[in-house]
């Protein structure tokens, strides 16, 4: 017999905090799928080009050339080689993340999984961010702490 206790256990009402962990986890599962489509068509995109100059970020400040300042071109050229090599990483970490949440297990994954994706700009940003929200209250840390004990 399993007596673990899920999310979507029905032995009882669910603990504190875990409704907003449910949201979270789904949240973080999306955002993930959203953060490896990216990467795999910006990974697409790059191999069927002339060079794998998106790749390298030197390569994607020279396509917007002429277009706005330096400094936001170096930016946004460290965005788009960043979203095409390390999305997809990324992605299968919001995704694992959010499973955990769901199942209220690996608390010290979810939080180095919020760490990293704070990076990955705009959407796994907003996710982390509520994610770090849910995790700094104390209803909603102790669903994991019932969970794990």
């Amino acid at each position: 017999m399993n007596n673990r206790r899920t999310a979507f256990s029905p032995d009882g009402p669910p603990p504190r905090g875990s409704g907003y962990l449910y949201f979270v986890g789904v949240l973080q599962i999306g955002t993930g799928i959203l953060s490896i489509l990216f990467s795999v068509l910006g990974l697409i995109h790059a191999s069927s080009a002339d060079a794998a100059g998106l790749l390298n970020p030197h390569a994607v400040e020279h396509l917007f050339a002429g277009h706005g300042s330096e400094g936001w071109n170096s930016l946004v050229a460290g965005l788009v080689s960043l979203h095409i090599t390390y999305g997809w990483i990324l992605g299968l970490l919001l995704i694992t993340a959010g499973i955990c949440c769901i199942r209220r297990r690996a608390r010290r994954f979810v939080w180095t999984s919020t760490l990293l994706n704070l990076v990955n700009f705009p959407h796994g940003t907003t996710a982390a961010l509520m994610t770090w929200h849910g995790l700094t209250r104390n209803r909603i840390s102790s669903a994991f702490a019932r969970n794990e004990s």
